[in-house]
């Protein structure tokens, strides 16, 4: 069937601008985040409304035409990207983006799921509310996306992942059903939570058109410290100090090594002057809305008892917003510092927290073992568990090459040893193409199976992002 029948049909459902054909603005949506996959399409759709996304999924699986939702195509594992068979047609999110209703008293809001993140922080923001969704990707990514990966980011220690901020949602099925939950309920017992099966889905199961997401009161207040480790640091022990003595405001934990900082600082132009212990540092901030609380008192009691029990060397409380913008800055330089590096082997790992500094050691150790030569960027969001265990591409060699020889051989040891602390492969990153073969290779058979049937109940054509985490009953293997 030629590209022309192929896309025919799709144009009576959308104007002029809801259809790309031109194969180099076709490029930009085929490629994964990561630059090492490039997919193929016949076409581009871009729905301006919940009803043309059921129209044009019940056109689809009428002619069996494959669907890959997208919304900012910020997947590091291809779960946005089509396959290379040409028989998928990309479905855009980016034409749904409004902000449809911010509730103060219900403390929520209401957006296409096509919306960025950043917009809706802002829009939130704008009514005094905060959306505690935050991450690197904000700017681009979008809430359909977040959802269809349980996006975590800076603040899970404090607010949790994209799960627990969802009250609503709005998806249409795979047959073009659509699904209208859209209340702001924080409770409602009455059958199965439909939309929770729509959360780390990565598209699989249908496309989210419209989320209702939960906020919380704008801090006012906030109280941002630089932690230098001490050498041997136990880092889940200064946790748990911080967080018991924080009086529940503890709202990010975030850890670096001496690597990652210098990664960054090289490139910052004019960057600070923050360093780190021989421990590696650690971001801490506290935040609040209420008048009347002291965040600086506060904090500089808890840094001197971590002081005082000898896991941290010194500490750096921001005396001002520029100061605490620039220990921001230097954390989420990390991932550039990378790039500007010739990039990294990315590792999205997840071991209890009372496993963390078991899994650095061990890793550590694996890594020597592999090639004493390599270099290691390590940083996370070690409030939730989270680390970026990521192994620097060295200069001269070629990024892909390297890449595909270390996930064919030091990644598995690495996601062996987290899986043996009880871990995962994949905090916060999905599964999507790149890694089905990991789900199977960790995951329990049996909850394997129960995925299966999940998506054979929703999606037994597997037109949905197929090839995307698992296939229905009576397809391929998970691996």
């Amino acid at each position: 069937m030629s590209q022309s029948v192929h896309v025919r049909p799709f144009r009576d459902l959308l104007d002029s601008g809801g259809v790309v054909e031109d194969p180099e603005r076709i490029a930009t949506y085929t490629m994964d985040q990561r630059q090492l996959f490039t997919g193929s399409t016949f076409a581009v759709l871009k729905p301006a409304t919940t009803q043309q996304v059921a129209d044009i999924v019940r056109l689809a699986a009428h002619c069996g035409i494959g669907i890959v939702p997208q919304g900012g195509n910020t997947s590091y594992c291809g779960g946005a990207t089509p396959d290379a068979s040409g028989r998928q047609v990309i479905v855009s999110l980016e034409r749904m983006d409004r902000i449809r209703e911010i509730d103060p008293v219900s403390m929520s809001i209401s957006v296409d799921a096509g919306a960025i993140l950043k917009n809706v922080q802002d829009a939130a923001a704008a009514a005094g509310l905060l959306l505690p969704l935050s991450l690197g990707a904000e700017a681009s990514c979008r809430i359909g996306g977040n959802i269809g990966t349980n996006a975590g980011g800076l603040s899970v220690v404090r607010y949790g992942m994209t799960r627990d901020l969802l009250l609503g949602i709005e998806a249409v099925l795979a047959d073009g059903t659509v699904v209208s939950d859209m209340r702001k309920l924080r409770k409602n017992n009455t059958g199965y939570d439909v939309k929770q099966c729509f959360v780390g889905s990565e598209g699989t199961l249908g496309i989210v058109t419209g989320a209702v997401l939960r906020l919380a009161p704008l801090p006012t207040r906030r109280a941002t410290a630089w932690l230098k480790l001490a050498k041997d640091a136990p880092i889940a022990e200064l946790l748990t100090l911080i967080r018991r003595e924080s009086a529940d405001l503890l709202t990010t934990f975030e850890f670096m090594t001496s690597r990652s900082i210098t990664l960054a600082t090289e490139a910052i132009t004019d960057p600070p002057s923050l360093g780190a212990g021989p421990g590696g540092a650690v971001l801490v901030e506290f935040a609040s809305s209420s008048r009347h609380l002291d965040l600086d008192e506060l904090m500089e009691a808890v840094l001197a008892e971590a002081i005082e029990t000898g896991c941290v060397d010194d500490a750096l409380l921001a005396q001002s917003g520029s100061q605490r913008t620039a220990m921001w800055r230097l954390r989420e330089t990390i991932p550039e510092g990378e790039k500007r590096r010739n990039g990294s082997v990315k590792h999205d790992i997840s071991v209890p927290l009372s496993s963390i500094q078991r899994f650095l050691d061990l890793a550590g150790s694996q890594v020597r073992s592999y090639d004493a030569d390599l270099e290691l960027s390590v940083y996370g969001h070690v409030g939730d568990g989270n680390l970026h265990y990521n192994v620097l591409v060295p200069r001269d060699v070629d990024r892909l090459e390297f890449t595909k020889r270390i996930e064919s051989s030091l990644s598995l040891q690495l996601y062996d040893t987290a899986a043996a602390l009880g871990g995962t492969f994949s905090a916060e990153h999905g599964v999507g193409r790149f890694k089905k073969h990991l789900l199977a290779r960790y995951s329990d058979p049996g909850r394997i199976a129960a995925m299966r049937r999940i998506k054979t109940a929703f999606d037994p054509a597997d037109i949905m992002n197929a090839g995307a985490i698992v296939c229905p009953m009576g397809g391929k293997s998970a691996s």
